[in-house]
């Protein structure tokens, strides 16, 4: 783990069975979490502080691997619960259609409309958790395949916190807290004591596990060992073994069960829109973080006309979804650690570094060199140069911390006394590994196939990013997969939406960010230059919230893109 300090603790869970997935709940500060070194492997898209099962270790795993409309008249409430405002056999607007004839994807085969044992089930409320009585949920049976919706069926849980002030009640307000993986139940606790009044008054809070987790028909592959690490750092020694582990991590999730198949982002959007039937929506609005503003995106594709109030935070790129993510990172990585240079040259006077950028570059690369030679033991760990490569770039962004840390490092391999941190091992979790492979593995075809496409891939990347060139881009199972059921997906649309983003967000950079404006082209963006948080909403920027309160509140979007100033927290 990078030498910047922790996380906070979680914020108090609801009970051991309800647990809180909220990586944007409880962090407040810094990304130090997020990639613990060589380890930070395949991130989620959010930091960790999601479990209340051995939580050190999960957090560690987390880093390994890394939110509705107004009531409808009675005519429309009845088509909603028949089910005809749902899938009436209308095609699910998928692909732009400026694209040429001859580059465009498959055309998506229209839904069938769903049986009314689906959309006119009962809703049994019962508490969430005795510790918490007013966050009431329900479970549903949703199609496990919404193509065959008579195929099989999967649990998916819900929560509502709702709103105490009928008069002026709006609708519904989902949310996702990221992942891909992670439990969403208790956001309506969180949120509730964090959104406005102005926004609390006029919505129900709605939170979910997504199918495949949590309470919603949990996936487990049986990963054991090293197949439940989703990504390796790229190394020459032992990437034959990666290689057999990622296909052993496939070939167990291809014998799973059918239901495996038909975890994706694509069918968690569908789930979404269950729900909305259930609860009697019109529309739904949304608020998702990190990779659940994927998901948003991929609802408002799906489902243009029902998407009302869509706030998506810290953002990844729909045109990059999948391995293309982590090359964004590294894009990410390398900017950052630029700016660093840039920043340390101005300060020479002060850290020692180099008074160019181009010889602050010279120092790290030079003690690169000197690690490859010859690695460091630190606490009895092993610390190399990919060590210092990934923690480099993890802190480039908070600019006092990257020079401390670059000053210890120089210490470290001069045989001086330093404060430099040796990652531990990753832990490795079938529970969290398996819904994450699921859901990256079955949303595109776009990884890499095979061996010898990952290494061809990887030999481009670092030539282009030699920081973080090889800490994501390891071979994983997504690479052997077998179980796609749908044609990848374009997102590319007018739906409104307001996007936030940190400039030097490092799970989620600034580039991702523009990618998810490009796809949602009615959106405005809202970028907090210099911020390295994740998560623009969380970090209580003011520029930032006021936009995105009064968004919530009145539905009105600024009138251009707008860049926030840093507020003085965010550059400590």
């Amino acid at each position: 783990m990078p030498t910047s300090a922790p996380y906070p603790a979680p914020h108090e869970p609801l009970d051991p069975q309800f647990t809180v997935a909220e990586k944007y709940a409880s962090v407040k500060n810094t990304n130090a979490g997020c990639h613990p070194g060589v380890l930070r492997g395949a991130t989620v898209m959010n930091p960790p502080n999601f479990s209340l099962r051995n939580t050190r270790r999960r957090r560690s795993l987390v880093a390994a691997i890394v939110v509705v409309g107004v009531f409808a008249a009675v005519a429309v409430v009845a088509a909603l619960r028949s089910g005809s405002l749902v899938n009436a056999g209308q095609r699910e607007p998928s692909w732009h259609s400026a694209q040429p004839a001859s580059l465009a994807p498959p055309v998506q085969p229209a839904l069938p409309p769903l049986p009314e044992h689906f959309t006119r089930q009962p809703l049994a409320w019962k508490a969430c958790s005795a510790s918490k009585p007013k966050i009431r949920c329900a479970t549903i049976d949703a199609p496990m395949d919404y193509f065959h919706p008579q195929a099989g069926t999967i649990k998916v849980t819900f929560s509502r916190f709702a709103t105490s002030v009928a008069a002026k009640r709006r609708g519904v307000l989902l949310f996702n807290p990221g992942g891909p993986g992670i439990e969403g139940l208790g956001s309506p606790w969180y949120w509730s004591e964090k959104l406005t009044k102005d926004v609390l008054d006029q919505y129900d809070l709605i939170g979910f596990d997504p199918r495949g987790v949590g309470r919603s028909t949990p996936i487990r592959c049986g990963l054991i060992e090293n197949e439940a690490l989703p990504y390796a750092p790229y190394d020459p020694a032992t990437f034959t073994q990666q290689a057999a582990d990622a296909k052993s991590a496939a070939g167990k999730c291809a014998t799973t069960g059918q239901t495996t198949g038909h975890i994706s982002t694509r069918n968690t959007a569908r789930d979404m829109d269950l729900i909305r039937v259930l609860l009697g929506e019109e529309k739904i609005s949304y608020f998702g973080i990190s990779y659940g503003t994927y998901l948003g995106a991929v609802y408002t594709q799906l489902y243009p006309g029902r998407s009302d109030r869509m706030m998506l935070d810290s953002n990844v790129d729909p045109a990059r979804m999948g391995r293309g993510f982590y090359e964004g990172r590294a894009i990410g990585s390398a900017r950052r650690f630029t700016h660093f240079t840039e920043w340390a040259a101005q300060r020479d006077a002060t850290y020692h570094l180099g008074p160019t950028p181009a010889a602050v570059e010279h120092t790290f690369w030079g003690l690169v060199d000197r690690l490859k030679r010859a690695p460091l033991s630190i606490d009895g760990r092993r610390f190399t140069e990919r060590h210092a490569r990934s923690q480099m770039a993890d802190l480039s962004a908070r600019e006092t911390d990257g020079a401390d840390f670059l000053i210890n490092l120089r210490k470290a391999v001069n045989g001086e006394k330093n404060n430099l941190y040796a990652p531990e091992d990753p832990g490795k979790d079938d529970a969290i590994a398996s819904p994450w492979l699921t859901i990256m593995c079955n949303d595109t075809t776009t990884w890499p196939q095979g061996q010898q496409p990952y290494l061809d891939d990887l030999a481009r990347l670092k030539k282009l990013y030699p920081i973080s060139w090889d800490l994501e881009t390891g071979i994983n199972a997504c690479g052997f997969w077998s179980l796609h059921t749908e044609p990848d997906l374009t997102v590319s649309n007018d739906v409104p939406a307001l996007l936030l983003q940190n400039e030097w967000d490092l799970a989620t950079p600034r580039e991702p960010g523009d990618g998810m404006h490009r796809a949602l082209r009615a959106s405005r963006l809202v970028t907090v230059k210099g911020a390295p948080e994740h998560g623009a909403y969380s970090n209580g920027n003011s520029c930032a919230t006021d936009i995105a309160n009064k968004y919530l509140s009145t539905g009105i979007l600024p009138p251009a893109d707008v860049t926030c100033p840093p507020h003085s927290d965010q550059r400590k």
